[in-house]
């Protein structure tokens, strides 16, 4: 467990110096620290989310900071002699704040977050206090479908709604199924057709919530940003289509585009999409290639894949064929994403 004095973290310092390091999340890790002001706390990581009641960590109260997610701390504090609360506050803007900074070496880093679905298996409830267990928050019906952040040891951090806002909190995951609410997609079968499929999309949705964005249909697919790509809840994402379960999409971030497979069941609605369509051709590839989960170099890249590698083309990227859309499989990794049109050739 990290100590520290009481003082406070920088943005600049904690979101550059963290970025690339990724944690998982731990009741167990932490830095103790106060903010000389209070805080509103959230229960999520931003301003939009459900607040509960008046929560707010005092001036002079200790803190314990777990870690960062798009621009909040997520934080543990006490706020009577028998209650506890885990929550978010927004990252101080360090051109406004004029407090002790604590060196970005002695936090505990960007948070990753599983984001996936899975359902109740009996009437249950989730708590905003892990630690010492002192109110039921939330009451949840059996069988509801529950957004899963993350398991730590008892526990299930959940993403779930309340009074309409989104809301993380804590439940027994002895009270979730272990089975995904959206099954891995069947394998594709190589048909030996021709390479001149083109992505194309057919709508536009706003899922409105946090979900853990893989590159294939299954949660046996690799993620980017180290297994924590996700869409976010004010984020769009173009349909491209359905396979099984899932829904292939394309996210419109503010850092660029990313491609994509997110659960069929995480849409606002029970649209009936079009199966997507693919070549499923082998193809040994020409030359090395760097495969990203988006066309061109923009993309965040997944791996990198030697000349002769086989893969499995499945579309262009555009009519202009810049980028192929392929998979690979060796060893037990599973991986789709975007390779320069030139190594298929």
């Amino acid at each position: 467990m990290k100590q520290a004095l009481s003082v406070l973290i920088c943005a600049a310092l904690l979101l550059c110096g963290c970025a690339a390091r990724a944690s998982e999340f731990s009741l167990k890790d932490y830095t103790v620290f106060t903010f000389g002001e209070r805080q509103l706390v959230y229960q999520g990581p931003g301003e939009t989310y459900y607040k509960h009641g008046n929560a707010a960590v005092g001036a002079s109260n200790n803190a314990r900071l777990y870690g960062t997610l798009d621009g909040c701390l997520m934080i543990g504090y006490g706020y009577s002699t028998d209650k506890f609360r885990v929550g978010w506050v927004p990252v101080p803007e360090p051109e406004k704040d004029k407090r002790t900074v604590l060196s970005a070496s002695e936090t505990v880093g960007e948070l990753r977050f599983d984001m996936v679905l899975r359902t109740t298996v009996d009437e249950c409830a989730a708590t905003y206090d892990p630690v010492k267990v002192s109110m039921r928050n939330i009451e949840i019906k059996k069988g509801a479908t529950v957004n899963v952040l993350c398991w730590y040891d008892k526990w299930a951090y959940c993403e779930f709604r309340v009074d309409k806002k989104l809301s993380w909190a804590f439940m027994y995951a002895d009270m979730l199924s272990k089975t995904p609410v959206a099954a891995p997609a069947a394998d594709l079968k190589t048909t030996g057709a021709e390479r001149k499929t083109v992505l194309k999309e057919q709508a536009t949705k706003t899922p409105g919530g946090n979900y853990g964005l893989f590159t294939g249909p299954g949660e046996n697919y690799l993620r980017a940003d180290e297994g924590g790509a996700h869409i976010r809840p004010t984020e769009k994402c173009y349909v491209i289509g359905a396979e099984g379960d899932w829904l292939f999409v394309r996210v419109g971030a503010a850092s660029g585009d990313r491609y994509g497979y997110l659960p069929a069941a995480a849409m606002p609605d029970r649209v009936k999409y079009k199966d997507v369509s693919f070549d499923c051709l082998p193809t040994a590839l020409t030359a090395a290639a760097a495969l990203r989960d988006a066309p061109g170099d923009g993309g965040v890249l997944l791996m990198n894949l030697p000349a002769g590698a086989e893969v499995n083309f499945l579309a262009w990227s555009d009519a202009a064929h810049h980028s192929a859309y392929v998979e690979y499989k060796a060893d037990g990794l599973r991986v789709r994403g975007f390779i320069p049109a030139g190594t298929v050739n």
